[in-house]
């Protein structure tokens, strides 16, 4: 998958670190982001609008933006709100940012929630510190394994009785007494702890309170640098919310490293954070196009796609991997409702998934091997019907770097376009291959792993 994180704008750019990949393309080092714009702007010079089907972070959204009407779409909501932000920038006045900011921090909630909470954040930042001289790192193992305020309120019953224990306890009767223990700590009761400090979950918590109360054309553009602040702050290896860090090796034993990796996220500046990913939202260039966001499944969006669509970019999952459990946090942050954590059996017994999935996160029929060529030839009829070209994305797998295997070879995927286009052309980012496929025995295993777009027309 080319997408990654939110954190994808620098001055209408991807940012390097998170998406770029160097590629070799025609002897010189170009950008897959680049190689995607060339390959629309060759078979579209027009500049017609491009859907971008599978839109997640919207950086291939935000490359195309520029010189063409762009559709984003997504099931996801907090893909909508970030191509809303990309697509549609809105322009926010430092005074109203220093005013949100204030109504957020001196707000009754936020008070509350935090004097509520001290004696978690009090027992966290102790047990940061212990570790950090590696005394007693127990206690911020924890925070990290047992932190959830939700999954206490779900398995009191099975936890072991300690000190932290009776502050979890104490926490939640306070926050229930208070009426608090609802989507206004939705942050706090769920991944304080967990992928954040206490302290920071509550500060997401007062920013998400504050995003109600301001007028509708600004919210896309601040929830958006929410997003992008907490995925800078997760306390996780990657920056990712597929699980939270093990605290213990697979012998059981704490990891040495452990105080410093925990210190380092969570002594991040959360609010400090956001005003500087509201500030690089505003750097994006107000663009004169049409754009659209579409937050629903391909399947309704090729359906209602406008008919002028002259081109459709997709690059849907390809493998088992579920990619919604990498954006769970961001789901449930953008719809700020109260999921039911799904589970999972281990040693026989059901327990709580330990990244605390939502039960109702996405499923992608394209990660499924028994429904990917269903779903594939759904994509190439619809496309085909409205009369658009269609580019494809495809990453070979390389099993001898452990990449995980695909539900549909590229041979497969270019005899079902076929069906439905009468001509299908192979272009890799690297040089195994580069061929117009007439003849279907013609062989397309990747020998080696550059990105291949399959481009499809009529």
């Amino acid at each position: 998958m080319l997408l990654y994180s939110p954190n994808t704008l620098v001055d209408n750019e991807v940012n390097t670190n998170d998406v770029f990949r160097p590629i070799n393309y025609l002897g010189s080092k170009l950008r897959i982001l680049d190689f995607i714009e060339e390959t629309v702007n060759r078979i579209d010079p027009g500049f017609g609008r491009v859907c971008d089907l599978f839109s997640g972070s919207g950086s291939v959204a935000l490359k195309l933006s520029k010189y063409r009407p762009v559709t984003a779409v997504d099931i996801q909501r907090y893909s909508g709100i970030i191509c809303s932000a990309l697509l549609s920038p809105v322009r926010i006045e430092n005074k109203f940012l220093t005013d949100f900011i204030e109504n957020a921090t001196k707000s009754a909630l936020y008070k509350k929630i935090t004097v509520i909470s001290e004696p978690l954040i009090a027992y966290e930042e102790k047990a940061i510190t212990m570790a950090l001289i590696n005394l007693n790192p127990e206690n911020l193992c924890n925070v990290i394994e047992n932190g959830s305020l939700r999954s206490y309120e779900l398995t009191a019953a099975e936890m072991a009785k300690s000190e932290f224990f009776d502050l979890l306890k104490d926490v939640t009767q306070v926050l229930k007494s208070e009426n608090l223990d609802n989507e206004k700590t939705l942050a706090l009761r769920y991944f304080g702890g967990i992928y954040f400090s206490y302290k920071q979950a509550i500060q997401i918590d007062a920013l998400l309170e504050q995003v109600e109360n301001v007028p509708s054309k600004f919210r896309d553009t601040l929830m958006a640098a929410i997003l992008s602040t907490v995925s800078e702050c997760v306390n996780t290896v990657g920056k990712q919310f597929a699980q939270p860090l093990r605290p213990r090796n697979l012998a059981g034993e704490i990891k040495p490293s452990l105080g410093k990796a925990a210190n380092k996220d969570r002594s991040i500046n959360l609010l400090a954070t956001f005003v500087k990913w509201v500030n690089k939202y505003q750097q994006i260039p107000v663009s004169s196009q049409d754009h659209q966001v579409m937050n629903m499944d391909f399947e309704e969006a090729l359906n209602k796609l406008d008919k002028g669509t002259k081109v459709v970019y997709a690059d849907p999952p390809y493998t088992r991997e579920h990619y919604s459990r990498f954006y769970h946090v961001l789901e449930t942050l953008s719809k700020r409702d109260l999921p039911t954590i799904s589970t999972m059996v281990a040693g026989g017994q059901k327990v709580l998934s330990r990244g605390l999935y939502r039960e109702d996160r996405h499923q992608s029929p394209f990660c499924i091997r028994s429904q990917a060529p269903k779903a594939f030839e759904s994509m190439f009829y619809k496309v085909s019907n409205i009369g658009a070209k269609l580019v494809l994305s495809y990453s070979p797998y390389d099993e001898t770097k452990g990449s995980h295997p695909r539900v549909i070879t590229i041979e497969r995927l270019v005899s079902l376009a076929k069906v439905y286009f009468a001509l299908v052309e192979v272009v890799s980012a690297g040089h195994f291959i580069h061929s117009k496929l007439t003849h279907s025995k013609k062989h397309l295993e990747a020998s080696e792993t550059a990105e291949v777009l399959i481009i499809c027309s009529n």
